[in-house]
């Protein structure tokens, strides 16, 4: 399929940046994460019961649309500075937003075999964050009618929750919800602050010649609904008794529990970079219980009724021992 793209501009909040918030300092955990853009993309056939909607009209809503959202997520629409300690500067200086026209049918793309390099052209990002626009946003829309929205989120300010945030609000917005957003806080690097660090930051590790193998995970609808039944039964006591979780909701559920990314289970360890992982793993304990953290550090106080002997081979670790 031929992709060929209609323009590009940036998309600034409709709302000047307040000058006491023109700076965002990184958390300890964002300063750990790699210099890279992590990316979503959502497919949609054309909708046969609104035919005829004019692609013009639905580019300028949903560009408006986001331009309030970024009223909230103000630090995304800034650029990330290296110098200076590493920090984001809210500029408003906007995110990119891009319009591309493909000649062909949404329905060979998804039920056709894998088209690698079309799907690449569907979301084109910068390779450096520094200095580029924080979030790119690429609507492709084909002769069907149908659509496909990429966006890439860089790592530096936030991870998948944060950006599976910002989609939420921004479709708010659009259906004309825009009260209903709910607004974030910037305020984590209080809690988080960067420490100088013992081990430079490592840059990603490169591929090399290996081979690429890209996978596509099919759900067909009895899949999807046991595993909106088992969310369901698992969130009996969260969930409003009408809620209903979403399709997209409870795959993006089972690909996290399974890339070991939920927030329930503790940072994976590769056999690599062991300094990266070792940070992250104190960060996942400190955010559970200070105290099992301390018990990491001083180790488990023991009995009074201890026998010298047990004293002797429980005695608790060296606080230094694990800070090295």
């Amino acid at each position: 399929m031929k992709l060929e793209v209609q323009w590009k501009k940036l998309v600034k909040p409709s709302v000047p940046t307040p000058n006491n918030r023109q700076k965002l300092k990184l958390t300890s955990l964002d300063h750990l994460q790699m210099p890279i853009y992590i990316g979503v993309m959502f497919y949609y056939r054309d909708n046969a019961e609104n035919p005829g909607v004019d692609i013009s009209q639905r580019l300028l809503q949903m560009e408006e649309s986001l331009s309030e959202t970024l009223t909230l997520f103000y630090p995304m629409a800034g650029r990330y500075i290296e110098d200076d300690g590493c920090f984001i500067d809210c500029n408003d200086l906007g995110v990119e937003f891009i319009h591309a026209k493909v000649d062909g049918q949404i329905d060979k793309l998804l039920h056709g075999d894998p088209d690698i390099d079309l799907l690449q052209r569907l979301s084109k990002y910068p390779t450096d964050v520094a200095g580029n626009p924080l979030i790119v946003i690429q609507v492709n829309t084909f002769e069907c009618g149908g659509l496909a929205i990429s966006m890439r989120f860089t790592h530096k300010i936030g991870d998948m929750y944060t950006m599976a945030m910002f989609i939420n609000s921004w479709a708010t917005a659009c259906r004309g919800n825009a009260d209903a957003m709910v607004c974030p806080s910037f305020e984590l690097s209080s809690l988080f602050p960067v420490k100088e660090l013992a081990v430079p930051i490592l840059s990603p590790r490169r591929i090399g010649n290996k081979e690429l193998i890209t996978s596509r995970l099919r759900f067909n609808a009895d899949a999807l609904s046991k595993l909106k039944a088992l969310a369901r039964d698992n969130a009996k006591d969260s969930m409003a008794n009408d809620s209903q979780p979403s399709r997209v909701e409870v795959v993006s559920a089972l690909i996290g529990l399974m890339e070991g990314q939920s927030d329930r289970r503790p940072p994976y360890f590769d056999g690599q970079d062991y300094n990266i992982w070792k940070n992250k793993m104190k960060a996942f304990i400190r955010s559970k219980d200070l105290l099992e953290w301390d018990v990491v550090l001083k180790g488990v106080k023991l009995e009074a009724s201890s026998s010298k002997k047990d004293m002797d081979n429980k005695k608790p670790k060296v606080e230094t021992m694990y800070e090295t």
